[in-house]
């Protein structure tokens, strides 16, 4: 009877050491997608445009409306995109190159401003980057603009000022920010309202558009630069 009990406990070893060695065998074998693992999330920015590979003193897909100058150029060794205000309300935007589904490009949107006021006008600006509906931004039924707080207002005469604005849906009553800033939304209405318009217009936009004017005289520089799609933001929008 001892001895076959003794059998017994050493048959059922075996079995606990197969098993064990056939789990660590798997686990060793198979790939990260057959195991189901999490890969850690990795922050980085896939570049979209830096004008580097665009004709200089050409505008490309930009159009401008009451533009002075609208062209590629050279700025420091790099090649940017130059605005000079014009008389009235100035605008220049792009329904070509940007992909229509914003939200599903990343998590934010990284550019480069660098302003120059001019005579006259203010010191800094709160101008961000835009999104409309239909054919372009005075057109549009729906324009939504990113506001920059003031701890990161960009400042005349300074080199450029990085930006990230955040690409996500908007939820509850609110429209997304993040330590830059926060969306608007034109026509405003309710905030439910508001929040639906946003989701739609975010991930069928019709383009993108900058803002020129900040004062009375139509004399201020914008130049823009090094616009990338970020993944796996760590600043929790």
């Amino acid at each position: 009877m001892n001895i076959l009990k003794t059998h017994q406990i050493k048959v059922l070893q075996y079995i606990k050491l197969f098993t064990l060695f056939s789990i660590l065998a798997f686990s060793f074998s198979c790939n990260d997608k057959e195991c189901d693992y999490d890969e850690p999330c990795i922050e980085t920015c896939n570049l979209f445009e830096d004008f580097e590979n665009k004709t200089i003193g050409t505008s490309g897909n930009w159009i401008g409306i009451a533009t002075g100058t609208l062209q590629i150029q050279t700025r420091n060794g790099s090649q940017v995109l130059y605005v000079q205000d014009g008389s009235g309300s100035t605008i220049a935007y792009n329904g070509i190159d940007f992909p229509r589904d914003l939200n599903a490009q990343g998590c934010a949107l990284r550019l480069d401003i660098e302003y120059a006021s001019g005579s006259s006008n203010s010191n800094t600006t709160d101008n961000g980057i835009g999104i409309y509906s239909d054919t372009d931004p005075l057109s549009a039924s729906f324009r939504a603009f990113f506001i920059l707080n003031s701890s990161n207002l960009i400042t005349s005469g300074n080199p450029p000022t990085t930006i990230e604005v955040p690409l996500e849906l908007a939820s509850g009553t609110t429209l997304p920010s993040n330590s830059f800033g926060t969306w608007v939304i034109s026509p405003s209405t309710t905030p439910a309202t508001d929040v639906a318009n946003f989701n739609a217009l975010i991930q069928n936009a019709q383009g993108v558009y900058f803002s020129i004017d900040e004062g009375g005289n139509p004399s201020e520089q914008w130049r823009f630069d090094n616009f990338c799609f970020k993944q796996c933001c760590s600043i929790q929008f």
